[in-house]
């Protein structure tokens, strides 16, 4: 039976923050209560920049969610003014040295969020589209902060070493050996059985469902101790995000995202009986 959520929150405003060593540019956006929230990182995709997430963090915002929007490493406003750049470098290799240094910058982002009075910090999902949800596959598997993990048109990073978008030469044999060491669906046992949700096209002319499928059924015998924190949601359309999707991961994140609030959180929502 589906179930119905509303918005419960108005949104406070965006505000343009900056974070970690690097001075991480990110625009974030917070529920209007004097209540603590859980927070919900996400990352946007390849050639993208943090703007284009900003009506999923408005509605994220008034779901209780404070959202968070970093610009990726190399986009944005951190795209460099000399040297290569996604403008210019069309390469398997320049790719992933993007998929790891975001992945890295998520850490930071999660350490800022963490920090806020405003946030659960043991309530931190990620997520994101593309080469976004890609970074937070390998942040979701490694950093244990992670709460869930939401990937939409992702995959571990194995499965891209013929993907012809990213160029005709394959990866380099260390970005390969990179690839095969943080590849999600090995690591999956880390981050289960947190909550994850799998969201692709079938049709994914980009980013091939072969690696949404495969990471599913590497989860699958990590979560059969609590199904409902896994997740598969197929669509009909190729590498693109369509509104039902957001509502679909709205109300199958939210609900199991109450349990996990601590019990001793004087703010945290009552646990549903039955």
């Amino acid at each position: 039976m589906a179930v119905e959520i509303v918005p419960q929150y108005g949104v406070g405003g965006v505000e343009r923050v900056v974070m970690g060593k690097d001075d991480i540019p990110a625009l974030l956006v917070r529920p209007e209560t004097d209540l603590s929230r859980p927070a919900a990182l996400m990352q946007h995709g390849w050639t993208a920049a943090k703007e284009d997430f900003l009506p999923l963090a408005l509605l994220l915002a008034t779901y209780g969610f404070v959202s968070l929007l970093p610009d990726a490493w190399g986009h944005g406003e951190r795209l460099p003014q000399v040297g290569p750049t996604w403008k210019t470098q069309q390469s398997a290799d320049y790719f992933l040295d993007v998929v790891r240094y975001t992945a890295g910058d998520i850490g930071a982002a999660l350490t800022w969020l963490a920090e806020q009075p405003y946030v659960w910090s043991d309530a931190l999902v990620i997520g994101g589209f593309s080469m976004g949800a890609m970074a937070a596959l390998v942040a979701g598997t490694e950093d244990e902060r992670v709460a869930a993990v939401v990937s939409v048109s992702g995959s571990p990073l194995p499965d891209l070493a013929n993907v012809t978008m990213l160029g005709t030469n394959t990866p380099s044999a260390a970005n390969q050996q990179w690839s095969r060491e943080h590849d999600a669906a090995a690591n999956i046992a880390r981050l289960a059985p947190k909550p994850l949700l799998i969201q692709h096209g079938r049709h994914d002319d980009m980013v091939p469902v072969e690696g949404a499928l495969r990471l599913y059924a590497a989860a699958q015998p990590h979560y059969a101790a609590h199904p409902d924190h896994l997740a598969l949601m197929l669509y009909d359309h190729t590498h693109t995000v369509v509104e039902a999707q957001l509502r679909d991961a709205l109300i199958w994140l939210a609900p199991l995202f109450a349990e996990t609030a601590s019990p001793a959180r004087d703010d945290a929502p009552a646990h549903a009986e039955g």
